[in-house]
């Protein structure tokens, strides 16, 4: 089994602007307000590395535990862990075992240490405890991913977990009746504590323990092209379809490709992004000579220095950072449902951190009744849909009093944001839409307060003359009541109007 993610049919390479990578969070929408501070996360994975995005600013790592020997590695120095030396000197199996892990925990709850906080993971506060199950002869077996679950179900009390991540699965779909995988991500959940699976990367393939149990949240993957242009309209090649019990799955789908993922520290791998972007930031006077020198850091083949054509060599450059995924030089840009689970954990983190009091099946019931199904994909193939962390949050944010200004909307000019208002007693969602945001239906959604005020804050407009509405429930459109310039809308109503003058 291949961990390292790998360049195929389902990852075209395009242009030199390919490896820029926007950060997870931005293209979820997903409320910086939360970060999974106070929650732990477990994950069961290959094997891991002490990443500076998890222990640099804050060692958020309680525990890693080598569960292949049953070493517990928390009272060893963050070099130590692997039972290596400062070197670092893996073998390059146990090398792509422990950059797997190391990639899920830190797309889930990196804090952008060494990417200076872009690509920081939804949950950058939350704590984990990491589990290693590959044995020394690469190899992830259900015995290990069994004694892992066992592990969480003995200590999950003491190292307070919540959330447990399998971005790993079982090597034959069986019925979760029969399977001890299955059985064990059961009786955690009976416990309290929310698992959530990889489905897989094989559309053709069948679902395997543990996505396959019943009350795991199995996840899929979307493909939004990097951009952010609203729902995604493609699907990854994840697995889907019915189990061997008859259930359906995957439940949800997440960002499964472009997604920021670290390369493993000391790696040559690594350690050849670095000399590529060095290059690359490099005048034209400076280049053939300063790759002469580092030409040994890289796999570039020696022809690349024949001749004085600078933007020959600078276009090699850029043809081997795109061949390898490099987007900078401590990330690469990955793809696969093992980075749409962790994506999925840490908005649960999020809700946790929002009402710690939610159960596995509440979280359930959020998820899957605020995901947004692709209308022109198949259902099957997504489950409830494209999971929605801003919604979730607003569904379970305990209401607290708003208290609204006299001037509606308000402009605060301390925060230098603009704050919208609006009174609806029934309503199970509002959103702000209008000419500043493309009338959009569904992205600017309000936070519920209570006696059934609604609010939301929004960033200072450029000057000008805007018109807006509310949106509440997908179907009924609302004017501002309290703003009193307002403007036919050409459909027997008014739309409201707000004046920006930044004089």
């Amino acid at each position: 089994q291949r961990i390292l993610p790998e360049i195929g049919p389902h990852f075209p390479v395009k242009s030199a602007d390919d490896f820029v990578i926007l950060p997870a969070g931005l293209r979820l929408d997903a409320d910086q307000r939360f970060t999974g501070k106070g929650i732990t996360i477990c994950f069961i994975d290959s094997g891991f590395y002490p990443h500076p995005d998890l222990a640099e600013h804050k060692n958020r790592i309680k525990q890693i535990i080598d569960i292949t020997n049953n070493r517990d590695s928390s009272k060893a120095s963050p070099f130590e862990i692997s039972g290596q030396s400062e070197a670092w000197e893996h073998s390059s199996l146990e090398t792509a075992g422990d950059w797997h892990g190391t990639m899920t925990s830190v797309v889930c709850a990196g804090d952008g240490y060494l990417s200076k906080g872009l690509y920081k993971g939804i949950a950058s506060d939350a704590e984990l405890v990491l589990i290693k199950v590959q044995n020394n002869a690469g190899k992830i077996t259900t015995e290990n991913m069994v004694k892992a679950l066992k592990w969480v179900l003995d200590n999950h009390t003491r190292y307070s977990i919540r959330i447990v991540n399998m971005s790993l699965g079982d090597d034959e779909p069986v019925s979760y009746k029969q399977s001890e995988i299955d059985k064990l991500t059961e009786l955690l959940i009976s416990e309290g504590i929310i698992v959530v699976a990889a489905a897989g990367n094989d559309e053709n393939g069948a679902i395997k323990p543990p996505a396959n149990s019943p009350n795991v949240i199995a996840v899929g993957g979307i493909d939004d092209d990097n951009k952010l242009e609203g729902v995604p309209g493609k699907l990854y090649h994840s697995s889907f379809g019915k189990t061997v019990d008859d259930l359906m799955k995957p439940e949800l789908v997440a960002h499964a490709i472009w997604i920021a993922a670290p390369i493993l520290p000391g790696t040559k791998e690594q350690k050849e992004s670095e000399t590529l972007h060095y290059l690359l930031q490099l005048p034209a006077d400076r280049l053939k000579q300063e790759l002469e020198k580092n030409l040994s850091q890289t796999e570039l083949e020696g022809s690349v220095l024949q001749g004085d054509d600078v933007s020959f060599i600078r276009e090699a450059i850029i043809r081997r950072i795109q061949t390898c995924k490099y987007i900078s030089g401590h990330y690469m840009h990955v793809d696969g449902t093992s980075f749409a689970a962790p994506i999925v954990s840490s908005v649960i983190a999020q809700l946790l951190e929002a009402n710690p009091a939610l159960t596995p099946a509440m979280i359930r019931e959020v998820l899957f009744s605020t995901a947004k199904r692709i209308e022109s994909l198949p259902a099957e193939r997504q489950g409830f849909g494209v999971i929605a962390p801003r919604r979730a949050l607003l569904k379970v944010l305990k209401r607290e009093t708003i208290m609204q200004p006299k001037v509606s909307p308000g402009i605060n000019h301390t925060q230098n944001t603009i704050e919208f208002y609006v009174q609806h007693d029934c309503a199970a969602q509002i959103a702000l839409a209008g000419t500043f945001n493309h009338w959009a239906q569904d992205v600017l959604l309000l936070e519920p307060g209570k006696n059934g005020l609604w609010k939301i804050e929004i960033p200072m407009l450029p000057a000008g003359r805007y018109q807006y509405k509310f949106f509440a429930d997908d179907k009924v459109w609302l004017e501002d009541v309290n703003n009193p310039y307002r403007e036919p809308d050409g459909f027997s109503g008014f739309n409201s109007i707000l004046v920006i003058d930044n004089n």
